[in-house]
Parts: C-alpha cells; structure tokens; sequence
C-alpha cells in the first residue's frame, strides 16, 4: 500500500497540513522549527514515502510529460527519431513517453485520448491512416502537438515531414543516369500521404526520363504485415518474368525481405538487378555489395519536432502554424 501524507502524519502526530508544508520545502517560511522539520523527513523515510508526481503535476496545471505515438514501435526509424526528441526536450524538464499504434487506427486515437486523459504537456504523432478527422478535433482544442512523418492534406498542423516527392524522384533518377529503364517498386495498399508522394515521384523520374510507366513493374502488396513470401515471389517475378534491371524499395520494411529474397533467390546485386532503398539502415553499409540509400536527417527532424512542440505548448493560444519539409541525402553505394 502506498504511504500518504496523511499517514505521516498519524506517525508524528502532526498536522497534514504541516507534513505537507515540510514536505513541499516550505518549512522556514511558514516558521515550522527544524526540530518539527525533521521528525517529518525521518518519518518519511522510515515509512518509505514516495510523492504522487502525477497528483502534484495535475494540481499545479501541467505533467511535464509529452506523449509520442509512433505507428511501429519496432521500427528503428522512430525510435531514433524518438531518442532525439528525448534529449532535446529534457533540457526544459520535459521527458517523453512513447506508445506504438501498429498502423491501427482505433489503437492509435485510443493512445491520443491516453494522453489527453493523463494530461500531457503536448503530443509528437506519426499518426496510422484514419485519424484525420482526430487530428482535426487535436486543432479545434487547441492541443499543443506536431505531426513526425505522416501528415494530411488540407489539414494544417504544425508538422515535420520529408519531401518525399522530391526524395523519390532523386532515386529513380539516379537509377536511370546509371542506364536502368525497367525500375521496379511496390505500390502499397494504403492512401497515407507520405507513401502517395513517394509513389508520384518514382512515376515522375519516369515520365522526365521519357520512360513510359507500368503497372506490371509495380505490384500492389499492403502497407503493414507485409508477408515475407508474398515479397519473394514478388521479386522472382519481377526479375525473372518482367526483367526488371533495378528495384527502388520505399520502406525498409519491404527492403529487408525483399533483399533478402534477392539473396535467397541467388540474384547478383548490381549484376543482374541494381538496388535503391529509401532510408538507410545500418547494416546495409556492411552488405557486399553495400546498398545504395535515401538517407533521412534523423536528428533535424527529432531536434525541429521538438522545438515546435516547446514552442507551441508555451503559447496560451496557438498563433501560427510550422511546417517543415525536410530533404533526404542520396548516398550512392556499390548496388546501384
């Protein structure tokens, strides 16, 4: 059971109010002696109390807290993302708190309406696909919070995002400078902004290029629990049957089977089938061959989410609203 301050009080046979002027650092000011002062702190000790924070945190009107939902909590892009964001808010009291939403829409307003609930400070969201009308209700409340990653159209948040337009279309060029014409890449199953401006850039590279665009080298497979085999017939497929010459990966969660499939599959990288991923991994630098990437600047995202956010949670009435779009960095490697 937990120790009250009222049961310190039994225990000295002081007033709560007293326990609590003690507890709270106030002694001298309210001229309780130092006799009386520390018989309140042995008792607190011998008895073992611990403060409610949250009680505390609630009673003065703010928890110190910032709530983070990320959609895949195993995803090392978050939580780097996350780790950022938790050292350069910890320098203003806060700490972060982070829940996964497994790209599931009623799991991850449930884990905002948590947070709403628990009081935070503001919330940092890399929200799943069908919460837009959520989002919009967080604006109408004048909720302190930023959007990571994912974002809407139309709905204006404060957010930081990649231009993922821009990013693809510096892959897909890439792939053609070095002589590809039948590039690959999956369409998912899925109208999260984010992956809908990756896919227009792939099919503008195309277009720039004067490569008409196929659907047979874009085979439509889903966004979340991608199935290891679906991905590898995929990849036969597409370099067996539609003789794709490279592949450019959009996600690492489809990257890492996929070449592993190639792998499996006993495809020479770049020899038969050249490789592009957007985001890096740290492995993929100690692959041989080593894989070409869509670098993301981890650390600005994390350090601009979090300056927003402080930002916004010190204005009493939100004046403004800051998006960043942020650039990837092409790292060319030996699959390309």
């Amino acid at each position: 059971m937990n120790v009250t301050i009222k049961d310190i009080a039994s225990y000295t046979g002081l007033s709560i109010s007293t326990v609590s002027i003690v507890l709270n650092g106030k002694a001298s000011k309210n001229r309780i002696s130092e006799e009386t002062a520390i018989r309140v702190r042995e008792a607190k000790e011998k008895l073992q109390y611990k403060p409610n924070l949250l009680a505390s945190s609630l009673r003065r009107g703010f928890t110190n807290i910032i709530g983070m939902v990320i959609s895949d909590i195993s995803n090392p892009f978050f939580m780097k993302v996350a780790r950022v964001i938790e050292q350069e808010v910890a320098g203003y009291g806060y700490r972060v708190m982070v829940v996964g939403s497994d790209e599931n829409d009623e799991k991850c307003i449930q884990m905002i309406d948590s947070f709403l609930n628990f009081k935070v400070d503001g919330m940092i969201l890399a929200v799943s696909e069908g919460v837009k009308e959520k989002i919009k209700h967080l604006i109408e409340q004048q909720i302190p919070f930023v959007l990571l990653d994912r974002y809407f159209k139309k709905v204006s948040a404060n957010m930081v995002v990649m231009d993922n337009y821009r990013s693809s279309y510096e892959a897909v060029d890439h792939l053609i400078k070095r002589g590809h014409r039948k590039i690959a890449t999956f369409r998912y199953e899925t109208n999260m902004q984010h992956m809908l401006d990756r896919f227009d850039g792939y099919k503008a590279a195309l277009k720039d290029n004067g490569i008409r665009y196929s659907k047979r080298l874009t085979p439509l497979i889903p966004f979340s629990g991608i199935d290891k085999t679906v991905v590898k017939e995929n990849i036969k497929y597409l370099i067996e049957t539609i003789q794709a010459d490279a592949i450019f990966f959009q996600t690492n969660q489809t990257a890492i089977p996929g070449m592993q499939a190639i792998f499996d599959l006993g495809y020479d990288i770049p020899g038969q089938v050249s490789v592009v991923c957007f985001h890096d991994n740290e492995f993929f630098s100690l692959l041989k061959p080593s894989i070409t990437v869509l670098c993301q600047p981890i650390e600005e995202m994390g350090k601009e989410c979090a300056h927003i956010l402080l930002q916004n949670m010190r204005e009493e009435v939100q004046k403004s609203v800051k998006q960043v779009y942020l650039t990837s960095k092409l790292i060319v490697r030996e699959s390309s």
